[in-house]
């Protein structure tokens, strides 16, 4: 059974590469901190995708699509997590302008990584693209023989590969430009941008209508 096909990669690709929630929390986690925090934040996101997949595979992601009360539960809560995380970066942007360098370092201790999971884990799961995704995308690719549960297993695993390997180059980068722009106040007008985009991507996460997802 052929299951993963050129054409559901280049998809994956083009769905993972698109802004969203995820990638602004990511973004903003490794800005904060650093590399490891990024990298414990993707942890977070791919455990959402585990988590959609396995509900997929049970069906339980039609209650997005067809339920009116849970898509609006889901994407309310989305909304309101993201836009807590941009208030709270906007609040350590002040910070930073009065901090010194010293201070900055505190934030690469690893004792922040459960939080960076954290963030990533509920990003993830409170997005009701990220429902979407599994119950609109990964049927559509599955042979005509075969387990469905495992078509399902498969093409869920490449697709988390995708988006970890993808997310993982851009922590690299992002913690590159953090190296080199460390300064407090350029640091504070980095969590100032990061900031009003997650705010942006909640509010834009409470406008969506599921004819959107």
């Amino acid at each position: 059974m052929d299951v993963v096909t050129w054409p559901f990669v280049l998809t994956c690709l083009a769905v993972v590469i698109a802004p969203g929630p995820s990638l602004a929390v990511i973004v903003n986690q490794a800005l904060r901190a650093g590399r490891t925090t990024g990298l414990a934040t993707i942890a977070g996101n791919t455990s959402g995708l585990v988590f959609w997949a396995a509900a997929s595979a049970l069906g339980l992601t039609a209650l997005v699509r067809t339920s009116e009360v849970a898509f609006v539960v889901l994407k309310v809560a989305g909304a309101a997590y993201l836009c807590f995380l941009g208030v709270q970066t906007l609040l350590r942007s002040r910070r930073h302008l009065r901090a010194a360098q010293a201070d900055l370092a505190a934030g690469d201790r690893p004792k922040g990584l459960w939080s960076a999971y954290r963030a990533g884990l509920l990003a993830n799961l409170a997005n009701p693209k990220a429902a979407a995704l599994y119950l609109a995308l990964l049927p559509q690719f599955l042979p005509s023989e075969g387990s469905v549960l495992t078509g399902t297993a498969v093409l869920a695993v490449v697709q988390m590969a995708i988006s970890a390997g993808w997310y993982g180059l851009v922590v690299l980068a992002v913690s590159t430009v953090r190296r080199v722009l460390s300064k407090p106040v350029v640091r504070a007008r980095l969590d100032q941008v990061s900031g009003l985009v997650l705010v942006g991507m909640g509010v834009r996460m409470a406008t969506l209508t599921r004819a959107t997802v």
